[in-house]
């Protein structure tokens, strides 16, 4: 019985173009979203945050432009004078001032939340590293007693 094998061919790779699908299309429009949320609400608390002028227009500028520095369009803010809002813009009626009032509030009290949770995380990990190095201390010198034994035996 012949099992030999015939000539194989192997064809030349190329590259493979993919046309964006509704999944890519839909990921983009989410992070726009999300980008244009988070520059919206970085507009809101700007004015009664230290710097949060500045932070507001990098922030825009990073956002309407992804592929500008958004330094760039930082340093071409404070030039001009002006500086990016968000979206909704910053309103001076005594209506506007209380919604930015709350809005402000919302997000330092989100931000604490966040803070607890980040702390608690830090401790847990701390707690963690603890028992682990308590117990490869302990295995060590476990190890190294059972080898010392072994050794004597000799």
């Amino acid at each position: 019985m012949d099992n030999r094998i015939d000539n194989i061919h192997v064809a030349p790779t190329s590259e493979r173009r993919a046309e964006p699908g509704r999944f890519g299309q839909a990921l983009r429009t989410a992070a726009t979203t999300v980008a244009n949320g988070l520059a919206s609400g970085v507009a809101l608390a700007a004015p009664y945050v230290p710097g949060g002028t500045v932070l507001s227009a990098a922030v825009r500028g990073a956002v309407s432009s992804p592929s500008r520095p958004a330094g760039a369009t930082v340093a071409a803010s404070l030039a001009s004078g002006t500086a990016a809002t968000g979206a909704a813009g910053t309103s001076t009626g005594a209506g506007g001032d209380g919604d930015i009032l709350e809005a402000t509030r919302a997000l330092q009290q989100e931000a604490q939340v966040f803070n607890v949770q980040y702390l608690q995380l830090q401790e847990s990990m701390q707690r963690e590293s603890r028992e682990f190095t308590a117990l490869s201390n302990v295995m060590k010198v476990k190890h190294d007693s059972a080898k010392a034994a072994i050794n004597n035996i000799h």
